[in-house]
């Protein structure tokens, strides 16, 4: 008789292989699909996200459509559509209908889509909740017809099953597109597709997005640049940041016959000369094979890479936003906020975490449209890809409730928390391997070097603000002084005449003296012709001056606008226009005149002026030119703004600045400030 089975034989029984699709069925909250809309604006963002990683890697400007419609009481379609390279009727299927398939896992260079399941669990998801297939259509440059399929995704095997197959002739010469149908909500708000494609658009400048609402609204985020990111390269390991085990793994993983040579040639920064450094260091010989070194030889080795001085980590992996293009895409898409300022954006060196390189981007606003009675808002971005969940678990926001903003002119109760005031944060972080808090990709985790690196690019970037905002008090206080005194003296002056019996003099040489500022007046006026905005330029400095002027006219007015003199240069699809002014000398003047036909819409907050030549703590009524602009200055503006550099000391205000951080930042951080 066989005896019973044991528990432990029972249990034993019922072990069997867990598929990862399975895993994620009965788990989906760990991928975003917690809720209705949290699952739609998960599904929006890993296909956009695959549009944009796939047209890069092309070398193509990305055109993304996402069309959002109603197919029942709860349910809406998907459709999100490219203009990319297309992908092979081979790996539809894969790409699509499989988990933890893909091509960047196992790649050293930034990606916006690692794991390979975003794309694959929005099918799950959609097939879960509606039984419907995923519908795709691609297409190659090289074929004429392209393939739609549809498809399931098979839980129990996570493999992909074909519904249903067919060609077609699509008018796009490549691209690919996804339909879903699944159950969902949209609700326009601070966690919507709406939001997160115009944070994609701000940080991927060179992307046109177009999104179709379910109430048929068209909202379209056009390109502020043709120029493609750089390509992010394949990169090896970088020995700052490796950790025991990580090292132990690549001595054997590699198929180098020594030391020296895995040393020097699959390590990034490590020269044949640091290599011969290292291992004498750690007593180990170079011809010894790198998987025979174990235990106490490896620590050592580790320990003289930490301590030897190698080359810094290359940024060929990266593909950073970069400061010029993280100003023009809050520009863009931050256009009807009207901003004051724009902080010129911080991009820190590459630094290394667990062997791979990252860097932290900043850019601040402040200003304008943006409300001042509360908190400020707060921009998170990794690899390009807006971080719109679990703000309160991510490493950005308490880095920036770590600082204290009072000290760079905002509100923060206790020195600690999210500010408030009229700003906004932008902080992106790239890397090859960024540390998400779970599988959705919604918050960065805290990490020593990703902190201290978030810490200094913010405390950079709020120093520009606290410079900015220092002026604008000294300009507020020279405004109001020089009304008072326009409104002051000339009742002075005629009273004074009448008595003695003299005709009223001229009191710009007294205004030079009091005031030492550049004063630009310009105001629309409406007559019968047209509108007309005449601009008076009057030097109140006691030094002659050189100035370059530009303004900024909405591009739809520019068609019929006419200029008295003639302008030097012309943009007109950015709406701009430039002169060189004539020379002013001390209590000199200049006037020019804008004209645009009758029932153009114009005010005086519509026409944005901006000086070059001049710095800006003694400008009133147009604001320096902005460093984005790329424009190139006449040799006689820059040889004027130097004179006047030199005469004031170098910095043009005479002031210095104290730095607040300076007892923040640890001695061994000195080159990094």
């Amino acid at each position: 008789m066989v005896p019973p089975p044991t528990i432990a034989q029972q249990l034993a029984a019922k072990q069997r292989e867990i598929s990862v699709a399975e895993f994620f069925e009965r788990n989906r909250q760990i991928l975003g699909f917690d809720n209705p809309q949290r699952s739609l604006l998960t599904t929006v963002k890993e296909a956009a996200d695959n549009s944009l990683d796939g047209c890069e890697e092309a070398g193509i400007l990305p055109e993304v459509l996402v069309q959002i419609s109603k197919e029942g009481e709860d349910r809406l379609r998907v459709a999100v559509e490219d203009n990319g390279p297309g992908i092979l009727r081979r790996e539809i299927p894969n790409v699509f209908a499989r988990l933890l398939y893909g091509s960047r896992f196992h790649s050293n260079r930034q990606a916006r889509g690692q794991q390979g399941i975003g794309i694959s669990a929005a099918v799950l998801y959609a097939n879960l909740t509606t039984a419907r297939p995923a519908k795709i259509v691609s297409k190659v440059e090289e074929e004429e017809a392209a393939h739609v399929l549809e498809l399931f995704l098979d839980t129990q095997k996570n493999q992909p099953r074909v519904a249903s197959e067919d060609v077609m002739l699509w008018d796009r010469p490549h691209g690919t597109r996804i339909e879903l149908v699944l159950r969902a909500r949209y609700v326009r708000g601070r966690q919507s597709p709406y939001e997160y494609l115009r944070g994609t658009a701000i940080v991927n400048p060179h992307a046109r997005i177009v999104l179709v609402e379910p109430d048929g609204t068209r909202v379209t985020f056009e390109r502020a640049t043709t120029d493609l990111p750089p390509p992010a390269k394949e990169t090896l390991p970088h020995p700052y940041g490796l950790e025991l085990g990580e090292l132990g793994y690549f001595l054997k993983g590699t198929k180098r016959p020594t030391l020296l040579e895995f040393l020097s040639k699959d390590l990034q920064g490590v020269s044949a000369r640091a290599a011969r450094d290292v291992l004498a260091q750690s007593e180990l010989p170079p011809g010894r094979t790198p998987a025979s070194v174990q235990g106490e030889d490896q620590e050592r080795l580790l320990r003289a890479l930490h301590a030897v001085s190698l080359l810094s980590p290359s940024a060929d992996c990266l593909s950073p936003i970069g400061a010029l293009l993280i100003k023009r895409g809050l520009r863009n898409v931050l256009g009807e906020v009207r901003p004051d300022f724009f902080a010129p954006p911080v991009s820190r060196a590459p630094k290394v975490r667990g062997g791979f390189p990252f860097m932290v981007e900043v850019g601040v606003v402040y200003g304008g449209g943006l409300p001042a009675d509360q908190p400020v808002q707060i921009l998170r971005f990794a690899n390009r890809v807006p971080l719109l969940f679990q703000q309160g678990a991510c490493a950005i926001t308490n880095a920036i409730s770590s600082l204290d903003w009072r000290r760079y002119g905002l509100e923060q109760k206790g020195g600690s928390g999210i500010p408030s005031g009229p700003a906004l944060i932008l902080v992106h972080v790239a890397s090859t391997k960024i540390p998400f808090t779970s599988e959705a990709k919604e918050a960065i985790a805290e990490d020593p070097e990703i902190d201290r690196e978030l810490t200094l690019a913010l405390q950079v970037a709020a120093r520009h603000l606290r410079t900015h905002l220092s002026r604008r008090t000294r300009r507020d206080l020279a405004g109001a002084k020089f009304e008072i005194i326009l409104k002051i003296l000339p009742k002075l002056a005629e009273k004074t005449s009448h008595l003695v019996g003299k005709p009223v003099p001229d009191l710009t040489p007294v205004v030079t003296r009091i005031m030492d500022v550049v004063h630009l007046e310009a105001t629309p006026v409406a007559d019968p012709q047209g509108v007309r905005v005449p601009v008076h330029v009057v030097n109140y400095t006691p030094r002659a001056r050189v100035l370059e002027l530009f303004v900024e006219v909405p591009p739809e007015a520019m068609p019929g606008a006419a200029f008295d003199p003639a302008p030097d240069g012309t943009d007109p699809a950015l709406g701009r226009v430039w002169w060189t002014l004539p020379k002013l000398p001390p209590s000199g003047r200049t006037q020019l005149e804008l004209r645009f036909p009758p029932q153009t819409d114009l005010e005086a907050s519509d026409l944005d002026w901006y000086v070059a030549g001049i710095d800006e703590a003694h400008l009133l009524g147009a604001d320096p030119l902005p460093g984005d602009w790329d424009v190139r200055l006449p040799r006689t503006i820059v040889e004027a703004a130097e004179a006047a550099a030199a005469e004031s000391g170098g910095t043009g205000t005479g002031e210095e600045e104290v730095d607040y951080d300076a007892a923040e930042s640890s001695a061994s951080a000195s080159e990094d400030d």
